[in-house]
């Protein structure tokens, strides 16, 4: 590969990576840990999978993020942060689906 290829390729890898952390930074950083440590105490059997599914949900709102108008982003989160302690990455997805969704219908 010549050395110029090699140079174009990786100012192109830079750009990319640049863009996607742009966009994981305007993602919120919840505290879910708290959450899932009441789930826990409260429903052992059926929060095994907490952290590993708001993980989840968050790599799908990195995803996601820029599909999402600013006026739902920000009433959604302030949503999902009204209650200290009970903040959720899978809260804050389904929020901003449902509103994206809701956009969508038809108008009747």
């Amino acid at each position: 590969m010549s050395k110029c290829a090699t140079s174009t390729s990786l100012a192109a890898a830079i750009l990319t990576l640049g863009v996607c952390a742009a966009v994981a930074q305007d993602v919120p950083t919840l505290n879910v840990e708290v959450l899932c440590k009441v789930e826990q105490e409260q429903a052992p059997g059926l929060s095994e999978n907490c952290m590993s599914e708001q993980k989840q949900a968050r790599q799908d709102l990195v995803r996601q993020w820029a599909q999402f108008a600013p006026a739902n982003r920000k009433r959604c989160l302030e949503l999902v942060r009204s209650i200290p302690g009970y903040e959720s990455y899978i809260e804050l997805l389904t929020c901003l689906q449902m509103n994206k969704e809701a956009k969508e219908l038809p108008k009747q």
